[in-house]
């Protein structure tokens, strides 16, 4: 695949999911989207921490990430961790949690179907 675009939400939702995953990138597979990715996650995070609240905000909902030459186990990791974040936020609204969210819920969802989308698309690009 050329590219995908995430926003910066998303983005950073993924790769801090990752982090929490593996811990810190030591304990990451080499091959790993939060190995691919880290460098970028750890520059874009910076940059939203100098910013004001309101800066900050516009960023991660308006703000794009382009993920260039996407491969197959990458997309179908990508894929997988939205599931994840899909499931973990069904499960706060289901369990009455405070911070479940149907707004969140429903971007995880829109975001999945988009991937998958894609992904069973004829033009995907099966490349490793």
């Amino acid at each position: 695949m050329d590219k995908i675009e995430l926003t910066v939400h998303e983005f950073m939702t993924v790769m801090g999911t990752l982090d929490e995953k593996f811990g810190g990138r030591q304990s990451a597979a080499p091959e790993s989207i939060y190995s691919a990715w880290h460098e970028q996650w750890r520059a874009l995070d910076s940059r939203l921490e100098k910013l004001g609240l309101m800066e900050r905000a516009d960023m991660l909902f308006d703000g794009k990430v382009a993920i260039n030459a996407l491969s197959e186990k990458h997309f179908r990791e990508l894929i997988k961790v939205v599931q994840g974040r899909l499931t973990f936020n069904q499960q706060l609204i289901d369990e009455g949690d405070e911070d479940g969210d149907v707004e969140e819920l429903e971007v995880w969802e829109s975001r999945l179907g988009e991937l998958q989308a894609m992904h069973d698309s004829v033009g995907w690009q099966n490349q490793d």
